[in-house]
C-alpha cells in the first residue's frame, strides 16, 4: 500500500524538477540570444564609428608626440632657453592635442561637444576658485620662466632669507639646495613676491668685496698702504677696471683701520677673498706692520687717604 502511494510522488516530483530546468535552460538561451542581437545591432551602428576612433586616437596619440617634440627642440634651439620651460611647453603641447582628440572622438558618437566644452569650463572654473593658492604657483613659475630672474646652477637669496642653489625651476615649485646640501622646494609664489637676488648673474660678471686691515696707531700708514696696493697689483684675479680702491677708512679704539676693496670675476670672488684676506695679513706685518688686537688701558691713581696714611 506504502509503495503505490510513494511511486506517483516521486514520479510528479521528477516531472516538476525536468520541468523547472527545461524553463531555466529556455530563459538562459533567450537571454543569450537577447544579448548577441544587441552586441551585433550596436556592431552594426557604431561598428565603423569604433574603429574610426581606435584610429583617431591612435594617430591623434602620434601626431600630439610628434608636435609637442617640435616644440621642444624649438624652444631649446633658443640660445637662452631654460630646459625646464622646453619640458613644460612639450606637456602642455602634448594636453592640449590629446584633449582636442578625445573631443573629436566624442563627436563621432554623438556627443554634443559645444555642451562639453561649456562643461568642462565650468568645471575649470571651480576648481580655479578652489587652488587659488596652488595656481598663483603656476602664474608666477610660468613668470620666472619667461622673464628668468635666475636659471638652474644659480647662486640665489629669496627675500631676507638663505641663499639656495637652484637645481630645477618647475611650474608649481622650484627645487633647490642650501649652500651645505639639505634640499629646498620653494612655492613659486613665495619666490615671485620677494626680493630676488642673483649672486650668478651680476654686472659685467664681476663683483666686490672688501677686506678690513686694521694696524697699529704707531705704523706708518703710507706703507701699510702701498703694501696693500702692490698685493692688490700683483693678483691677477684683481680687476683695474674698475681700480681698486685702498684708503683709511676710520680709526678705531685700537687700530687704524684701512679699507681694501677689489673687483675680481664672479667666478673668483670666493678664493680671491680667501687667498688675499691671509696674504694681507701676511704681507703687512713683513712689511713691519703691528696687526693690534682690542686693548684697554688701566691707569691707577692712588687716593688722599692712601698716601697720608
Amino acid at each position: 500500500m506504502l509503495d503505490k502511494l510513494i511511486l506517483p510522488i516521486a514520479q510528479a516530483t521528477s516531472e516538476e524538477a525536468s520541468g523547472n530546468a527545461l524553463t531555466l535552460a529556455s530563459e538562459a538561451e533567450t537571454a543569450v540570444h537577447k544579448a548577441i542581437e544587441t552586441i551585433v545591432t550596436f556592431l552594426t551602428h557604431y561598428g565603423m564609428s569604433v574603429v574610426g576612433a581606435i584610429v583617431i586616437l591612435i594617430l591623434g596619440n602620434i601626431a600630439a608626440k610628434f608636435v609637442s617634440k617640435k616644440i621642444e627642440n624649438l624652444v631649446l634651439k633658443r640660445s637662452e632657453a631654460e630646459p625646464s620651460l622646453a619640458s613644460i611647453s612639450r606637456q602642455v603641447s602634448y594636453s592640449v592635442i590629446m584633449v582636442m582628440v578625445i573631443i573629436i572622438v566624442l563627436g563621432k558618437f554623438g556627443v554634443e561637444t559645444a555642451s562639453l566644452i561649456a562643461v568642462l569650463g565650468t568645471a575649470g572654473l571651480a576648481v580655479g576658485l578652489a587652488l587659488q593658492g596652488t595656481l598663483s604657483n603656476v602664474a608666477a613659475g610660468i613668470m620666472i620662466l619667461f622673464l628668468k630672474p635666475f636659471r638652474a646652477g644659480n647662486a640665489v637669496k629669496i627675500g631676507g632669507g638663505e641663499v639656495y642653489l637652484v637645481d630645477e625651476i618647475g611650474l608649481f615649485v622650484t627645487r633647490a639646495h642650501q649652500p651645505d646640501c639639505p634640499r629646498v622646494m620653494i612655492p613659486n609664489s613665495e619666490i615671485w613676491g620677494s626680493v630676488i637676488v642673483n649672486f650668478s648673474d651680476t654686472v659685467e660678471s664681476q663683483r666686490r668685496f672688501d677686506i678690513a686691515f686694521g694696524i697699529s696707531y704707531d705704523d706708518d700708514i703710507d706703507k701699510a698702504l702701498q703694501i696693500l696696493e702692490e698685493l692688490a697689483a700683483n693678483d691677477p684675479r684683481v680687476l683695474t677696471d674698475p681700480e681698486p680702491f685702498i684708503k683709511v677708512d676710520s680709526l678705531g679704539d685700537s687700530s687704524v683701520n684701512i679699507l681694501f676693496r677689489v673687483y675680481t670675476l664672479a667666478s673668483d670672488w670666493w678664493p680671491a677673498k680667501l687667498d688675499l684676506t691671509k696674504a694681507g695679513k701676511e704681507a703687512l706685518e713683513a712689511g713691519g706692520c703691528t696687526i693690534p688686537f682690542p686693548q684697554r688701558d688701566v691707569h691707577l691713581f692712588e687716593s688722599k687717604s692712601e698716601s697720608a696714611s
